[in-house]
């Protein structure tokens, strides 16, 4: 599916988009989450000023196994409101799958960032490339110009290793 010409997700969707990007909100919600692999989350965090609770899907860059994290990314910039509810009070609930719990969360500095997005423009070249043009982004190819791009789009880690998630939290 080809987006027009005149959309970006630097603007707020509206109207049929913004109805099919809150499809995987729903598939979560009614246990169907295990639908999009472990390339998407749902991410509940508190509003900063409204206090009220709020889910938002996010893509996955990295799920490293290792260390238990997935990497999600800002990809609209830090002005994201669920980026700056995070930077306010850490996150409510994490749900991969079928899965829910709270995770540790740790925000990513410019250069770990870069690094991520690098494995992600590895695993999914078509995608990393789709997403950029998307996002209103580019950078020269470099490891510097990548690094100069994420202060655009931070990424946030969330651990596995926190407890299960009630489902009311």
């Amino acid at each position: 599916m080809r987006l027009p010409d005149s959309f970006s997700f630097r603007q707020r969707p509206r109207g049929v988009v913004k109805h099919i990007l809150r499809l995987p909100v729903y598939l979560f919600r009614f246990r169907l989450g295990f639908l999009l692999g472990d390339r998407f989350l749902l991410i509940t965090h508190v509003g900063r000023r409204s206090g009220t609770l709020h889910d938002t899907p996010v893509e996955v860059v990295v799920h490293d196994a290792d260390t238990r994290e997935y990497v999600v990314c800002s990809g609209t910039g830090p002005q994201a409101d669920w980026y700056r509810n995070l930077q306010a009070k850490s996150v409510r609930r994490v749900q991969g799958g079928n899965r829910r719990w709270v995770p540790d969360q740790r925000m990513l500095d410019d250069v770990e960032a870069a690094a991520r997005f690098a494995e992600y423009e590895l695993a999914h070249p078509h995608a990393a490339e789709r997403l950029l043009d998307a996002m209103g982004h580019s950078y020269d190819g470099t490891a510097a110009g990548r690094v100069a791009m994420m202060a655009d789009m931070p990424m946030v880690a969330f651990s596995v290793d926190g407890p299960p998630a009630v489902s009311d939290l």
